[in-house]
Formats: C-alpha cells, sequence, structure tokens
C-alpha cells in the first residue's frame, strides 16, 4: 500500500465533502425544475456543478446548507451559466466570476 499523506487524505476528504453536498445541491435543482430539467444540455449540467464547486470553495458550510435549492428556478440556472463562459476542468471561473455566483445563491 502506497504511503499517503494525512494532508493528501485530508484533500481527498475534502473534495469528496464538496462533491457530495454539489450533488445533493443539483438533485434539489432538478427536483425544482421538473420536465424544465430536460432542456438543459449534459454539458451545462456538468458546467453547473463545475461552478458550484468552485463557489462551494466560499461560502461558509451553515450558509450553504441554508441555501434553498430547491427553489432554484430556469432563470436563476440560466445566468449561473452565462457568467460560466469557457469554465470546465482545468479552466476555473474567475473569483469575480465566483463571486457573482454567491450572490446569486445566497440571493435565492
Amino acid at each position: 500500500m502506497p504511503d499517503i499523506s494525512q494532508a493528501e487524505i485530508g484533500r481527498r476528504m475534502y473534495h469528496i465533502h464538496r462533491e457530495k453536498r454539489v450533488e445533493h445541491a443539483i438533485k434539489q435543482v432538478q427536483e425544482s425544475l421538473g420536465a424544465t430539467w430536460r432542456s438543459l444540455k449534459e454539458d451545462e449540467i456538468q458546467t453547473l456543478g463545475h461552478v458550484l464547486q468552485c463557489t462551494w470553495n466560499t461560502v461558509d458550510q451553515k450558509k450553504w446548507d441554508k441555501i434553498p435549492f430547491g427553489k432554484m428556478d430556469l432563470d436563476a440556472v440560466r445566468k449561473i451559466l452565462s457568467l460560466s463562459g469557457e469554465v470546465g476542468p482545468g479552466h476555473n471561473p474567475s473569483p469575480d466570476t465566483v463571486a457573482e455566483i454567491r450572490a446569486i445563491l445566497l440571493a435565492l
């Protein structure tokens, strides 16, 4: 078994926790949108997940848990996606973009 530092284990646990919290948020959005969810393309859903993970890093966990993702409408999703630009794996949103997405989420 390879030696893995405690720091590496901590990083991996952090990433897993972040992914799970964002998956839960996306599931709430999906349930909220119902059939409208199908109007989103797969790459848009992946982008939404990516920018939410980047935004999760900047939001206090108690605040994140209080964001009513289940009340998010398609307009809010489209607004977040419009801010995302060329975001994707290896290309994170700018701090200004993350701040705008954070403001949208906290205003829900």
